[in-house]
């Protein structure tokens, strides 16, 4: 299973608050299901859109697969409040998010840069959570 490492509040934004877009500098051929792993340092200073409001950082969780997602398309626009368009000009990629499932209990493991594969183990058990869930 592949697997993407984003930094918190976002990850908690993805399943909590309805983020359906994670903006990157670069894009993938990849469509499906994708395991989203919760970075070991937060971004601080993280701003929500609107009046959402970031939570406490302290409460997240660090270091662990926190849910699943479908990505179902990688766009350059997006009429999302989520979609960030950089001032000067630089293309951003904005990585359409669908169906999230959160896990009740996150799954501790170190992350990587860029797109990259869950060791077996853990996805065999986020493959049993998921039979649960579905």
């Amino acid at each position: 299973m592949k697997a993407l490492t984003i930094k918190q509040p976002w990850v908690y934004a993805i399943f909590r608050e309805g983020k359906d877009i994670e903006n990157r500098t670069w894009q993938t051929s990849y469509r499906g299901w994708l395991a989203i792993h919760s970075a070991g340092q937060p971004r601080r200073g993280a701003m929500y859109p609107g009046r959402l409001l970031v939570p406490d950082l302290s409460t997240l969780d660090y270091s662990a697969v926190c849910g699943v997602v479908r990505l179902v398309d990688i766009v350059a626009k997006s009429r999302s409040k989520w979609f960030y368009q950089p001032e000067d000009g630089s293309t951003n990629f904005g990585w359409v998010l669908a169906d999230p499932i959160q896990f009740d209990r996150p799954i501790k493991c170190k992350g990587k840069l860029n797109l990259w594969n869950l060791p077996e183990d853990i996805a065999e058990e986020i493959s049993h959570m998921l039979m649960d869930v579905t």
